[in-house]
């Protein structure tokens, strides 16, 4: 990955944060979805929220917190754009060291989005949501 990220042009990208997120996702397909395992449990845990969302709207509020997710979507300018990448390219090289650079990183991962689940009132046994964005 830290090539892709030097040289995108050799791998047909643009440096646009929509296709490095496409090339990575079929990274991930051609790895037997095993490449990203995990990533948008650590993800949800760092973002402190968005559980119902993809890992790549999760990269993108690290990097933009406040700031719509229509950018995500949509084509940036260039300067978020550039935090954007960065942000993916840190978070990803971030994950894989926790996931394969500890013993148990996998589980120790699963372990911590657990925890953080445990913590949600709207995850627990028996609450009945209230229809006020709970």
């Amino acid at each position: 990955m830290e090539d892709v990220r030097r040289r995108p042009g050799a791998y047909g990208l643009d440096g646009s944060y929509r296709l490095f997120t496409t090339y990575i996702a079929g990274f991930h397909a051609g790895s037997g979805h095993t490449f990203l395992d995990g990533f948008r449990e650590w993800l949800v845990v760092r973002v402190d929220g968005g559980d119902n969302l993809v890992w790549e709207a999760l990269v993108f509020m690290l990097a933009l917190p406040g700031e719509s997710l229509r950018f995500c979507r949509d084509r940036m300018d260039d300067e978020r754009n550039t935090v954007v990448v960065r942000t993916l390219f840190d978070t990803l090289e971030g994950f894989l060291d926790d996931r394969d650079g500890r013993p148990a990183g996998r589980d120790m991962i699963r372990a911590d989005y657990e925890q953080w689940l445990s913590r949600q009132s709207w995850s627990r046994p028996g609450h009945r949501p209230s229809g006020r964005g709970e």
